[in-house]
């Protein structure tokens, strides 16, 4: 069976040194000429979009013959961010049964393409695997000797995220449509299985399971929902020893990333200089995977990174405790009447 591509979607608008430096950073990637890549460039919403959105036009009027094709759609109102991305990706689904999606704000290593195809290829009938991402934490992962990827239940970066399209089609249902996180709440606390979690995804669940009147990112395919499945459903997601993602985005430039100040030697997610992760720069990728499924080691490994405060930690497990006591309908109608009286 001849190997299959996937191609790659990005959004954007107006950040202009990021994205030339994801596609220029794509163009040096030795699968690059195998490879269809889409662009959706949104439409100005304010004034102090226009200067990088027309030098991103600049740069489109480029030659982009290093790829297999090079296709821009240009919004002709503005979107927004989320609206860009799933209209694309509708898009694509139809046409590919696998794809990668990015952030405009990566910069790739030179076999990152080489590296999301052959994990997507190795992977596909792999039922417990549901993504490949090309994100790696700056952690010292414990992982088979002379293997080069790993197998986790923990976490899923979307800095460089493949999805076949069959698998994610199944996710979009559960997490999105039927709303399971939400529906397997009561059952995961009362059976103790939410201290699976790590200590940043037990945070975002049970803040967002607690919080009935909004959507939040639970209800999304965003990294904190696809953390969360994986973990309480022990699926995996394909991580690589090495990043081959680096993440320029933490300048408050973006959306969902703040702004990130440290040293080189910070060693904690607030504090870690993402821009400066050291990513692989090999050339070319030969796939080494150790598919262990135990996981406790570096979901412990991903805690000290990913660290939270202790006072968040004690205050959500008094949450659960009222919750617990009280039950969902009346937790709910204390909730609703506290966030009225403010």
């Amino acid at each position: 069976m001849s190997m299959v591509y996937a191609p790659v979607l990005i959004p954007t608008l107006c950040r202009d040194e990021h994205f030339i430096r994801c596609i220029e950073s794509l163009k040096n990637n030795s699968w690059a000429k195998y490879t269809d890549i889409y662009i959706a460039l949104d439409y100005p919403a304010k004034e102090s979009h226009w200067d990088g959105y027309q030098k991103i036009c600049s740069y489109l009027e480029g030659d982009f013959s290093e790829f297999a094709h090079f296709t821009v759609v240009k919004r002709e109102e503005n979107y927004g961010t989320s609206r860009n991305m799933i209209e694309l990706r509708e898009h694509i689904l139809k046409k590919y049964d696998r794809y990668i999606r990015t952030d405009d704000d990566i910069e790739f290593s030179p076999n990152f393409l080489e590296y999301m195809d052959k994990c997507l290829e190795y992977y596909e009938e792999d039922e417990d695997v549901i993504a490949v991402t090309g994100y790696s934490h700056p952690i010292n992962w414990n992982i088979a000797d002379g293997c080069n990827t790993i197998k986790n239940n923990f976490i899923c970066s979307t800095w460089g995220l493949g999805f076949w399209t069959n698998k994610f089609l199944k996710l979009r249902i559960e997490i999105v449509q039927e709303k399971c996180l939400r529906k397997m709440f009561d059952e995961v606390i009362y059976n103790k299985k939410i201290k699976l979690l790590t200590n940043a995804r037990l945070l975002d669940y049970v803040n967002g399971c607690l919080n009935y009147e909004q959507e939040c990112w639970i209800d999304r395919i965003s990294d904190i929902a696809l953390g969360t499945y994986i973990t309480l459903e022990n699926k995996f997601v394909i991580i690589p020893k090495k990043s081959k993602a680096r993440n320029w985005g933490f300048d408050g430039s973006g959306e969902c990333c703040g702004i990130v100040t440290g040293t080189e030697k910070g060693d904690t997610a607030d504090n870690y200089l993402y821009n400066q992760q050291p990513i692989d720069q090999e050339k070319y990728f030969e796939l080494h995977p150790d598919d262990s499924t135990e996981c406790e080691t570096n979901k412990k490994k991903m805690d000290k990174f990913d660290r939270r405060k202790t006072f968040y930690i004690i205050k959500i497990k008094i949450k659960l405790l009222i919750y617990k006591e009280l039950g969902q309908e009346r937790y709910y109608k204390m909730w609703t009447r506290l966030k009225n009286k403010k």
